[in-house]
């Protein structure tokens, strides 16, 4: 067998980095893989566009009120520079402007409150009105809302929770390969009442150079209307207006995105080490289309680019570190209602003992990963399609309830953590429903002898946790309430395996060492989920290292797998609990140890993997 040299991490305390210093490490700009085919549009629509280039008109009412206009904004796949074209993503692309490409994302947010009756009525524009053979629905299906076609357009109908808080859900259709929701999607985000901050508050509006803007005297900032970031201190403008940062002073306990806002631009956040709550809220719109995704990766300080596109190496909305003389306590986050969309990389950074509800994220190729949780964090009533990881749950004690997700061409629904770091206890996921997958890899079974990546990471929920794990052995967590729309490609992705150090084209001789034989444990227990059987094998092992395989390390000395092989090691505990599976023939079995290769599909590797499956009857 052909030796393979492939840098990987050493599972020791130095291992133990945050993941923007893996990121951090990387080209500047990203010149490897998918960005050497990357279409960038010439030129780049300027968001919003006029709603004469929408796909659908929405009217909605409350309580049987007067029918009342919405706005319809969309998104379109590769009309930015932040989401180019890239021809393995199997989207269609953007092409012909001003006119329309086939795939987009369609939203429109709309005012409700608690125990309200909202009716929609929506009419398809450019290829004519919908029709019976449309097979017109909602999803997410599990949640029951009816949608009826009464003369070529189409009425939904559902009453909002008394405790609710938002909620979001897509019309679907089916047409051809070019028309039909999963090309033109149209979501619906219903929102709460939000106030207006109150007290010494800085209303922003039109043109903002962030290097003039003087904050310090405020403690709330409201931003109305169109809004577009610039910086006339920045060493060069190449992204040009709206591709900037709006810095926030620590003063600032509030920023509000008032309805009808669409700001253009990056929020970045100042902390003084106190540990302030601070809440970004509203539902407006964020739209990062702007910023360039061929420099997502300029957050290495070092680069010499990095001054010039150090934009757009921010998330969209991020922190910087508490100062080091301060007592270096992270301030706790809020952040509610906002729309985030044309991320050129992920939607927030690390989110600390914080809250989100409410927030929509879309963005489309890889590296634009959705939210990012840490130790405490919950987030509820949470839309995300992204083209990457949607929910990050690296920490413990993270909850998650009601999210709704549609996962791109690329990453995992449910995100479990990359390195060894991320302890799983108490973790809690009740209640996500999965409207739609675009995977187009792995294209078979990636089996278990490791030889790269290999689109591991392309699942519902997702492990690529590495020798050295302890995840859940205190509490094991627990996803449960799952609904799935569609035929995943792969339900589960649960292994141990080395750390991808080409993750974004780390050289050989970058990473720490990595000790494979360090054993690892992994508790998880999965309730209630509904799917149709997956396409590929599910996955719940240890990754098996070929003859040959071989680290280099930072100094140049080489350790090589010996001519036998190497199975990585230590115990999984994995309960499956009520889990029924959609035969392609319609009928639902429940997954049971007897039926749980031909049903299931589940596939495992090494010694010590437990897998307990359960009806949980009473």
């Amino acid at each position: 067998m052909a030796t393979l040299t492939i840098a990987r991490f050493l599972l020791t305390s130095a291992v133990l980095i945050a993941l923007s210093s893996i990121a951090a490490a990387q080209r500047c700009p990203e010149t490897t893989g998918a960005d050497t085919s990357a279409v960038y549009p010439k030129p780049p629509l300027n968001y919003p566009v006029p709603e004469s280039m929408g796909e659908y008109t929405v009217q909605y009412r409350l309580d049987n009120g007067p029918w009342t206009d919405a706005r319809v904004y969309i998104s379109v796949y590769g009309g930015t520079n932040s989401s180019p074209y890239e021809p393995f993503a199997k989207y269609q692309p953007f092409s012909n402007y001003p006119s329309l490409p086939t795939t987009s994302m369609s939203f429109v947010s709309i005012p409700a409150y608690a125990n309200a009756m909202v009716d929609l009525r929506i009419t398809k524009l450019g290829n004519g009105p919908f029709v019976g053979s449309d097979q017109v629905s909602v999803r997410p299906a599990a949640k029951g809302i009816p949608a009826t076609l009464v003369n070529g357009r189409v009425q939904i109908s559902t009453r909002t929770d008394e405790d609710f808080a938002g909620e979001q859900f897509l019309l679907w259709w089916n047409r051809d390969a070019q028309h039909s929701g999963a090309v033109q999607g149209l979501a619906f985000f219903l929102d709460p009442p939000y106030a207006a901050p109150a007290g010494r508050v800085a209303t922003l509006t039109g043109t903002i150079d962030a290097h003039t803007l003087d904050l310090t005297t405020y403690d709330a900032v409201n931003l109305e209307g169109a809004v577009v970031i610039t910086d006339s201190g920045a060493k060069a403008d190449p992204d040009g207006a709206g591709g900037q940062v709006l810095p926030i002073p620590a003063n600032i306990s509030a920023v509000f995105l008032s309805p009808g806002a669409w700001v253009q631009g990056k929020l970045r956040f100042d902390q003084d080490g106190t540990g302030q709550s601070r809440k970004i809220y509203g539902p407006g719109v964020l739209d990062v289309s702007r910023f360039n995704y061929y420099y997502r990766q300029c957050r290495d300080t070092t680069d010499p680019n990095y001054v010039l596109y150090r934009p757009d190496g921010f998330e969209a909305l991020s922190w910087a570190a508490p100062p080091t003389a301060s007592p270096m306590l992270p301030d706790r986050f809020t952040i509610d209602g906002v729309v985030i969309t044309d991320i050129d990389y992920t939607a927030t950074a690390g989110v600390l003992n914080g809250n989100i509800n409410n927030v929509k994220v879309i963005g489309w190729n890889p590296n634009n990963d959705g939210l990012e949780m840490q130790d405490g964090t919950q987030a509820s009533n949470v839309f995300v399609r992204a083209g990457d990881d949607s929910l990050e749950l690296w920490g413990g004690s993270i909850t998650v309830t009601n999210a709704t997700v549609w996962q791109n061409a690329f990453g995992g629904v449910v995100n479990l953590g990359w390195l060894n770091k991320f302890p799983g206890d108490y973790d809690v996921v009740d209640g996500l429903y999965v409207v739609r997958t675009d995977w187009q890899t792995p294209a078979t079974d990636p089996g278990w002898s490791y030889s790269g990546l290999n689109s591991q990471n392309n699942g519902i929920i997702v492990s690529l946790m590495v020798p050295g794990t302890v995840f859940g052995k205190v509490q094991p967590p627990v996803y449960r309430n799952i609904f799935i729309d569609d035929i995943p490609r792969v339900f589960l992705s649960l292994r141990i395996l080395p750390p991808d150090c080409e993750l974004g084209g780390l050289k050989n001789g970058v990473c720490p060492l990595i000790n494979e034989k360090q054993p690892s444990l992994v508790n998880i227990n999965i309730e209630n989920v509904f799917t149709p059987q997956s396409t590929l094998q599910n996955a719940i092992g240890f990754e098996t290292l070929p003859a040959g395989f071989m680290y280099e390390y930072p100094s140049g000395i080489f350790n090589t797998i010996p001519a036998s092989g190497f199975t990585l090691t230590g115990t999984m505990n994995i309960n499956l609990t009520n889990v029924f599976v959609k035969l392609p023939i319609g009928i639902w079995l429940p997954l049971l140890n007897f039926d749980s290769v031909a049903v299931g599909k589940i596939s495992t590797n090494g010694t010590n993997v437990n897998i307990v499956y359960d009806l949980g009857l009473p």
